[in-house]
């Protein structure tokens, strides 16, 4: 995974921008949308829990380290 292009278009949904989101994968849009804060909008059918273990123990290294002081959206 790209991490720094995926952290670009999280930012986007994070302020509600979800125009790049349709050509990721479902890995990436996973990805994205935990990131972002953006679950239920982005992958309203999958489960924190499934997001987690999909986008994989580096994926989610990096998202820790890069988002762990990012607000969550407020709408």
């Amino acid at each position: 995974m790209d991490f720094e292009r995926l952290d670009e278009i999280a930012r986007e949904a994070w302020e509600g921008n979800y125009g790049r989101v349709g050509v990721l994968s479902s890995g990436e849009r996973l990805y994205v949308a935990l990131a972002s804060g953006r679950m239920r909008e982005l992958a309203a059918t999958d489960s924190i829990p499934y997001a987690v273990d999909r986008v994989g123990p580096e994926a989610m290294a990096h998202m820790l380290e890069v988002w762990r002081s990012t607000s969550q959206p407020q709408s």
